[in-house]
């Protein structure tokens, strides 16, 4: 598996997601403090990028088989690249909300073309449950770096000046893709529009009860500025990834969903009872070890029910709705944000439900569907 272009893909992953989750808290900054709008105007503005993952979508298929792989990649990441330097030239929240809507395609069709199409491309067949969950985490690293990167860079530097730091980290995926050798395939008579690599109905189900996670980060991200939190957060998903093989192994799915999801529910409450800083430390190791540890076996479920030809369907299934519960999480905190901290309690609220779904239902969806295979 860790064989040349892997690795290539696996650090182009960590560097393009630091540069698309810096712009989140960089973007909201500039629309607050510079541009004038309400704290819900930016962070809706900011998520709208999530809705905007699907357009592309049913186009997905007929992209990559009909045009170079590679070459879909990293033009897209190009694109994206280019979209965020206008952003300073924007007369108003229109224009900022069209930019929002074409970087989220963009990135919809990378995050296919990339982890659902050329991952499996590079990767043996015997190894490609663990190359798909290795890159997941490469990817959740650099979420975790971005948001770090966009809370502590804009002490030190301007508006102008990180979305130029912002372009350079979309060039490093760009050199990084086009240094991956694939194999030739020929092209293939393919319906202009369809499913395929964009949505499987079949791990839906489970992809929506996953949600949850991401949803509690959306929530963090937007009302937790301490950028050592986000580096507490990182220790603790280091801790898990550290122990990753002893999970995957010896734990139990139930047990791994349940310890994950409490762990992030006791995170919450902590954010929620107390305002030192040690506690806010403290929570966000919990939430970086809890979402390792729920992920997991949500990822388990959503690599392993997809059929053979449907691997980077089922996998950019996963990538769509992740991103989607970010966004989701990042409008409703700002929603219900108060001084009585009322977001946490949302959150909380909703650890506890997907917790609960879990238990009752979508395990025995995933044991009977696996059985049925």
């Amino acid at each position: 598996m860790w064989n040349r272009n892997f690795n290539l893909l696996l650090t182009a992953n960590f560097f393009l997601y630091t540069a698309v989750y810096m712009l989140f808290p960089v973007l909201h900054r500039w629309m607050v403090g510079e541009g004038g709008y309400t704290n819900l105007q930016a962070g809706g503005t900011i998520a709208i990028f999530g809705i905007s993952l699907y357009i592309f979508g049913v186009f997905n298929n007929y992209l990559v088989d009909t045009f170079k792989r590679k070459a879909v990649c990293t033009r897209s990441i190009l694109l994206l690249a280019l979209v965020g330097l206008i952003y300073p030239y924007s007369p108003g929240i229109g224009t900022i909300v069209c930019l929002r809507v074409l970087q989220g395609a963009l990135f919809g069709v990378v995050l296919m073309s990339m982890g659902s199409t050329l991952v499996i491309d590079v990767t043996p067949s015997h190894c490609r449950n663990r190359a798909n969950l290795t890159f997941t985490w490469s990817g959740v690293l650099g979420m975790l770096c971005g948001i770090w990167g966009g809370y502590s860079l804009g002490d030190f530097l301007s508006f102008q000046h990180e979305l130029y730091l912002f372009a350079i980290l979309c060039v490093i995926p760009i050199l990084l893709v086009s240094m991956v050798e694939v194999c030739f395939r020929a092209p293939l008579d393919l319906p202009l529009m369809s499913f395929d690599r964009f949505l499987l109905f079949r791990t839906l189900l489970p992809g929506l009860n996953m949600m949850v996670v991401p949803f509690i980060l959306g929530v963090v991200f937007s009302t937790i500025f301490d950028s050592f939190f986000y580096i507490c957060a990182m220790a603790g998903f280091v801790v898990f990834l550290l122990l990753d093989r002893m999970f995957r192994s010896q734990a139990d799915g139930r047990f791994l969903n349940a310890a994950g999801l409490v762990l992030m529910g006791l995170a919450l409450l902590m954010l929620y009872l107390s305002d030192g800083r040690d506690s806010l430390w403290g929570a966000g190791f919990l939430l970086g070890l809890g979402m390792g540890l729920s992920l997991l076996q949500f990822l388990r479920m959503m690599i392993y029910l997809p059929l053979h030809c449907e691997r980077g369907t089922g996998y950019h299934t996963y990538q769509l709705l992740w991103e989607s519960g970010v966004m989701l999480g990042v409008v409703l905190g700002k929603y219900v944000e108060d001084s009585m901290k009322r977001q946490y309690l949302l959150a909380l609220l909703v650890c506890m439900v997907g917790l609960l779904v879990y238990q009752v239902a979508i395990h025995r969806y995933f044991v009977r569907r696996m059985k049925n295979r």
